[in-house]
């Protein structure tokens, strides 16, 4: 079983995929078609344990974050405990993660509004149901990443729930501007006096750290909303050691727009995923990323 995983891993990581997006797309799922098969015929075999013996074969993230797909995808509902898809992300399609992910977010937000009652997190984009290929990222495409908006509040504290867009805030945490998730669409509706939430997203932020089913590896925002947030963290007495992971974590991405309208969270490869062909990229931080990874980060 391990030679045969170790053709499937070094035999994706070598195909490589050029000319138009569409038939990028369309390669990259006929190789994840071809891991799909062999996995189903692993599963045949005796002595095949870990991720094959979970009922239904768990998920699989193949690829990088860029340039990847999704094997056995898992859908966030639309509503749960703490959280909500927004209405205009809901037709997009690309509600589907690896079931670590999903399994991770729903904690994540139930604890944040077990902490502030009536605390509801907007979610907007994690991949396609099949990964791949998604307008208006050049990521999300290995079902390892989530846009989330910032909690808002207004000027009591009070939460800002059901906004029509997100918020863009500037590096003082007051909302600027509207973020909308159309493009070309204008929201008409007057801009509230809000601010970043510091207490609900910190909490979020929290979460997502501590939680158990994943590894955060980024947060991408804009780093004056960073500082806020870490300087919240110090006032609420946070495990100084969490704080200086989050001072790591908590990254402007300089390949993209700042991200003051929403974060974007991206989790590590699994360890059962790392023998197909999940590829990390990026650093390394962690002592136990040492032994739990099998190969190098790339």
């Amino acid at each position: 079983m391990a030679r045969v995983a170790n053709v499937l891993a070094n035999g994706s990581r070598s195909s490589k995929t050029t000319g138009r997006p569409g038939r990028r797309r369309r390669d990259v799922l006929r190789r994840l078609w071809g891991v799909e098969l062999a996995l189903v015929a692993l599963t045949a075999l005796p002595g095949c344990v870990g991720i094959f013996a979970r009922a239904g074969g768990g998920s699989l993230s193949w690829g990088t974050h860029a340039h990847g797909a999704v094997l056995g995808a898992v859908v966030l509902p639309v509503e749960g405990e703490g959280y909500q898809v927004h209405p205009d992300w809901r037709a997009r399609g690309r509600s589907f993660a690896i079931e670590e992910l999903v399994v991770g977010l729903r904690r994540a937000f139930a604890r944040v509004e077990q902490a502030a009652p009536g605390s509801v997190a907007c979610v907007g984009d994690l991949s396609p149901r099949r990964g791949g290929d998604s307008s208006m990222h050049r990521s999300h495409e290995s079902g390892r990443d989530v846009d989330i908006f910032f909690y808002a509040a207004d000027g009591d504290g009070n939460p800002l729930t059901n906004l029509p867009a997100m918020l863009r805030f500037a590096a003082d945490g007051s909302a600027v501007a509207w973020s909308s998730g159309k493009t070309g669409r204008r929201i008409r509706e007057p801009l509230p006096a809000g601010h970043l939430d510091l207490r609900r997203t910190w909490a979020l932020v929290e979460a997502l750290l501590s939680e158990a089913s994943v590894e955060v590896q980024w947060i991408f925002i804009h780093q004056p909303l960073a500082e806020l947030l870490l300087q919240e963290a110090v006032r609420e007495k946070a495990d100084p050691a969490l704080v200086v992971r989050a001072r790591e974590i908590l990254h402007q991405p300089t390949d993209a727009r700042p991200h003051d309208d929403h974060m974007h969270v991206r989790v590590f490869c699994p360890v059962e995923n790392r023998m197909f062909g999940c590829v990390d990229k990026g650093p390394r931080r962690w002592l136990k990323k040492l032994w739990k990874y099998m190969g190098p980060v790339t």
